[in-house]
């Protein structure tokens, strides 16, 4: 689902930089792009008063830097342009916000957007520049497929710890229950076992904080 979702994105993003190169908008894509620039701004803003851990990695903000981008590219020279290099950077950050696989969407929706002009001139550099595009896809999708892998291991990890953490307090609760309900009727060494729990759940609590 959420793969369908991020290439439905990704298509809408591709679909308005069409639009907007073939109905003449493109002589305002300068001005298109500063608001783009300021929506995303708007949006980094009220991620930070809302969350105060809004950091970069919202369907927003693709949307926003894959549509600048190819308008910043379309502007100064399509294929040719001295900021296509942005898409190799581009194609590695969505796999580490979207679902990796998405990159082979975005280098597919790349790839026939720039096309036409590639066609067009039937230049070498071009051919090159968009072949370089789909060799770096399996790459960014390895690195992308990485990462998730490696973020959830380590939130497996976390909640094995916080588990740990709720089993100690849990234990410790229980032990001083009973040693304050019932230690007259423990006897000394009943007593001396439970103050050893007591002390190995304090040690499991410190372990669970560092």
């Amino acid at each position: 689902m959420k793969l369908l979702t991020h290439g439905l994105v990704l298509a809408i993003s591709f679909g308005v930089v069409f639009v907007w190169e073939q109905t003449g908008l493109d002589i305002y894509t300068i001005q298109a792009v500063a608001l783009l620039v300021v929506v995303y701004l708007l949006l980094s803003f009220i991620r930070r008063k809302k969350f105060k851990d809004g950091n970069f990695g919202g369907v927003a903000d693709i949307f926003i830097l894959n549509t600048a981008i190819f308008l910043l590219i379309y502007t100064t020279g399509n294929i040719y342009s001295p900021l296509y290099f942005l898409l190799y950077f581009l194609g590695f950050g969505i796999t580490f916000i979207f679902e990796p696989a998405t990159v082979f969407l975005f280098t597919i929706g790349a790839v026939l957007i720039f096309l036409p002009e590639a066609l067009k001139n039937g230049s070498l550099e071009s051919y090159i520049k968009l072949g370089s595009l789909l060799l770096i896809s399996p790459l960014a999708f390895f690195f992308g497929q990485e990462y998730r892998d490696r973020d959830k291991e380590e939130q497996a990890l976390d909640d094995i710890t916080e588990r740990e953490k709720d089993a100690a307090d849990t234990i410790s609760k229980d032990v001083e229950a009973v040693l304050k309900e019932e230690k007259g009727d423990l006897t000394p060494e009943s007593v001396e076992k439970l103050d050893e729990i007591l002390e190995e759940s304090e040690d499991l609590r410190q372990e669970t904080k560092e």
